[in-house]
């Protein structure tokens, strides 16, 4: 069985530089949406649910959501 598996690594080893790694991944498949977007490093919401306020010259802010009160 050894070698078998000599015979194998040798022929891949000739092969490589010529064909290369194989490919990997799903083919002709759409690609998969994010499983979620990110989440804000304050508040833990995701960051599609925030705003943010570009000030030139001075530090960009986040403003979080607020949490509804019941």
């Amino acid at each position: 069985m050894a070698s078998k598996a000599n015979w194998a690594h040798r022929l891949n080893a000739a092969l490589f530089p010529w064909i290369g790694p194989p490919p990997l991944g799903p083919y002709g498949e759409p690609e998969l949406p994010p499983a979620s977007g990110k989440a804000c490093p304050l508040c833990a919401r995701p960051m599609a649910e925030h705003t943010m306020t570009k000030r030139e010259g001075r530090p960009t802010l986040l403003h979080c959501p607020r949490e509804l009160v019941a």
